[in-house]
């Protein structure tokens, strides 16, 4: 239960792993070296050692970014070893084979393991010279020293986590480019095979909060992914650009129905299950409390939401289409709904609402309250969709193609109000 502070201050350390083709069969077999799914192989030659110095050339003459991040040697009889060119940069290689009975290879293990600033364990990476564990309570360090490595501590459930938004460094990686050091440098010809997000629980995340009388610009990339852990996170603030374009400068997984997320300011934006592809969340309630246009929140097809508020932010809400959202409360800003959704409850008391969803598990929307000053638009969809109940206060705004929306019952005011249909 220790409230621990990460360094990064850790030496880095080239991971080297061993192997070793131990018999060869005298009959054809293929000595394989896989790492992130990509191949190296050769034939069996006619012992192990000529076997092992077939495959090191080999290995070493490949041009796959896997492969040349290593050096690879045959230092004795069948043995094989992998350095790591980049101290501190892990890497995860397996040694197989194929082919007739007889053969038999040991698979790599380290002997020397990865370590360096950029791991998220290591004695020399946290305050109090320990690794964390449950119950403790880490403060992420001001600094912009990048975490990507031992990134699975979903074993590990958290008191609290915080990262101020003095901490400038990145989190995680964009699992669509090879990260090849500990800069974050990018080889853009490979996809990440290592794991891209921060799995660790946190019954409490907190991010982006500034202390200072500066003006700390904040992480470009925070990924975590928070497993089955009950947390509430607050998003203070963000960086204001994130460090992929088109993608979200905070982005989040989680799967408790009690987990809890505000959103005091993001103009870098914050994303759930939208990162990689069929991502999946649940949460019980996200609110927006910026009232400015500033913020974004986004979240993907895979999201499981029991309640949505907002009072500004340029937002867009997309859900799992066999399961509803129990009410949306719109105070300000802008929404958009799209995807298959079902809404049950939808109070759009100011700002502008864009229930482009389709039907889910039942009627696109069940109720949709619009108050005085706010607007309704659904014409940026033109696929078919009903709703079930409308009602409109005086001086509330619904435009609709009715082509497209079947409105069961639709309530409307005795005085001014406007009901655009096309």
């Amino acid at each position: 239960m220790a409230i621990k502070y990460r360094l990064g201050t850790a030496q880095a350390i080239a991971q080297v792993v061993t192997g070793s083709i131990d018999s060869v069969a005298g009959s054809p077999n293929t000595y394989t070296v896989t790492i992130g799914g990509h191949t190296v192989s050769v034939d069996e030659e006619a012992n192990v050692n000529m076997t092992a110095d077939a495959l090191v050339t080999a290995l070493n003459l490949s041009t796959d970014p896997y492969f040349a991040a290593i050096t690879w040697d045959n230092p004795s009889g069948g043995t094989i070893t992998g350095t790591a060119d980049e101290a501190g940069v892990p890497f995860i290689a397996t040694l197989t084979h194929a082919g007739a009975a007889g053969a038999a290879v040991t698979d790599f293990t380290d002997t020397i393991p990865s370590s360096g600033p950029n791991h998220w364990l290591g004695v020399d990476n946290w305050s109090d010279g320990v690794d964390p564990v449950n119950g403790d309570t880490v403060y992420i360090q001001d600094n912009g020293i990048n975490i990507f490595w031992d990134l699975d501590q979903s074993a590990v459930t958290l008191a609290a986590l915080i990262i101020p938004k003095t901490f400038t460094g990145k989190i995680g990686h964009d699992y669509r480019q090879f990260t090849t050091d500990g800069a974050g440098s990018l080889e853009p010809s490979a996809v990440e095979y290592r794991d891209i997000k921060l799995q660790i629980g946190a019954t409490l995340l907190d991010i982006g909060e500034d202390s200072t009388t500066g003006s700390p610009t904040g992480s470009p990339r925070i990924l975590i992914d928070l497993g089955t852990a009950v947390s509430t996170v607050t998003i203070h603030d963000t960086a204001q650009t994130p460090s992929e374009t088109g993608r979200s400068a905070v982005r989040l997984l989680g799967v408790n129905s009690s987990n809890e997320l505000f959103v005091r300011s993001a103009p870098g934006g914050v994303s759930i299950a939208l990162d990689e592809p069929n991502e999946v969340s649940t949460f019980n309630f996200i609110s927006i409390s910026d009232e400015t246009a500033a913020s974004k929140v986004e979240t993907g097809t895979g999201l499981s939401l029991t309640s949505w508020v907002q009072s500004g932010g340029i937002n867009v809400l997309r859900h799992i289409s066999g399961t509803a959202v129990t009410t949306i409360t719109e105070n300000g800003g802008t929404l958009t709904l799209e995807g298959p959704m079902t809404v049950t409850t939808s109070d759009i008391k100011a700002g502008t609402f864009n229930p482009n969803n389709t039907n889910g598990v039942g009627d696109a929307l069940v109720t949709l309250n619009i108050e005085n000053g706010a607007e309704v638009d659904a014409r940026g969809n033109n696929e078919n969709r009903d709703w079930t109940t409308v009602n409109i206060a005086r001086g509330g705004s619904l435009s609709v193609d009715t082509d497209n929306v079947t409105i069961a019952t639709l309530n409307l005011p005795t005085g001014p109000s406007l009901f655009e249909v096309s």
